[in-house]
């Protein structure tokens, strides 16, 4: 079975609230990061908005195609709906042994009321 490289930045974290989706996926890094700018919804998980120059906190799992497929339903993501909550892209993750392609889940647009994180870290910033 093909398996998929997945970075992940708020509740799917090691230490966040829906870290048990992954409990069975292989862990690949700790401290990796993707392009762009996390911000707080409101709604208890982040938001990742493209934007160059700014790096986000991550970690990056290999995934089973069940496990993708639970994801994809946690992030409302349906492939090829023009309404998706997130997106799921493919993006270039920084990691200490060089850079990987993995797929992320991305908003294309942030709310007024959104608050920039600026640590870009989702679990620092639940800790201050």
């Amino acid at each position: 079975m093909k398996k998929q490289l997945v970075f992940v930045y708020g509740t799917l974290r090691k230490e966040g609230s829906n870290a048990n989706f992954l409990k069975n996926a292989t862990y690949i890094e700790h401290r990796c990061y993707a392009e762009g700018q996390l911000y707080d919804t409101g709604w208890g998980y982040p938001a990742l908005i493209l934007e160059k120059d700014k790096w986000v906190t991550g970690e990056l799992y290999e995934v089973t195609k069940e496990e993708l497929k639970r994801l994809d339903e946690l992030e409302d993501f349906v492939e090829n709906r023009a309404n998706n909550l997130y997106d799921r892209i493919v993006a270039k993750i920084k990691t200490s042994i060089g850079d990987k392609e993995a797929l992320m889940y991305v908003m294309n647009t942030k709310a007024n009321d959104f608050i920039s994180i600026e640590e870009n870290d989702w679990i620092i910033y639940l800790q201050r």
